[in-house]
């Protein structure tokens, strides 16, 4: 069994403090396999506001964060409206849909949905892996983008599909510059030397969370 589809490698990661989230997931040694993940969580009643950005080192590794960490946290969240601190809780994913049925919400069938389809994603091949995980949150942003609450996730396969990200989202490319600090020329050569520049590798997600922020 992959290392990834076990709760207790999560777990164990989240007992000794390590960064899921705001981190590239484990030292860079091929640049061009990395992949990157947003996730958001955007509650307007709550004034909650988390919104981060990791790197990780394939599909299969985000294809375990975002089914034993990010979903039981976006999920336990939204089902907890007296919640004002983000938790989540760290369990299999049997017991998380238990959970979900015993909750009795409105939103257990969609929730239940989503983490039953990531599991049968870990006996795919990982170019196909990837590509149902893109799918997947796209549907899964479209379904939970609400009036008074958002849950977003995007995977991208490469530093110049957050480029052009940027660039769709927004409507006037000098504001973007004005926000970010950086031209559209300049923002795509730095996509480009993250493929060869160490400093680059080690910092991208640094400069992805404090000058790129929420895209949602």
């Amino acid at each position: 069994m992959c290392k990834y589809n076990q709760y207790h490698y999560w777990e164990n990661l989240l007992a000794n403090k390590k960064d899921l989230w705001k981190s590239s997931f484990a030292p860079i040694t091929t640049a061009r396999e990395t992949l990157f993940i947003n996730t958001a969580i955007i509650d307007y009643q709550r004034n909650t506001l988390d919104n981060n950005w990791a790197c990780y080192p394939d599909a299969k590794s985000v294809l375990g964060f975002i089914q034993y960490v990010q979903l039981p946290l976006a999920f336990f969240y939204t089902l907890n409206a007296s919640e004002e601190a983000l938790a989540f809780p760290v369990c299999s994913s049997q017991e998380f849909i238990e959970y979900l049925q015993e909750s009795g919400s409105i939103h257990t069938p969609a929730m239940e949905s989503a983490v039953l389809e990531l599991s049968t994603y870990w006996d795919l091949d990982s170019v196909t892996c990837l590509e149902k995980l893109k799918d997947f949150c796209q549907r899964f942003n479209a379904f939970w983008d609400r009036d008074t609450s958002v849950l977003h996730i995007d995977v991208f396969e490469n530093t110049y599909e957050i480029a052009h990200c940027l660039l769709d989202k927004s409507e006037f490319p000098e504001v973007m510059e004005e926000d970010i600090g950086l031209t559209a020329v300049q923002l795509f050569e730095m996509c480009k030397n993250f493929y060869h520049d160490q400093f680059l590798q080690k910092n991208f997600v640094n400069i992805l969370n404090h000058k790129i922020g929420c895209v949602v």
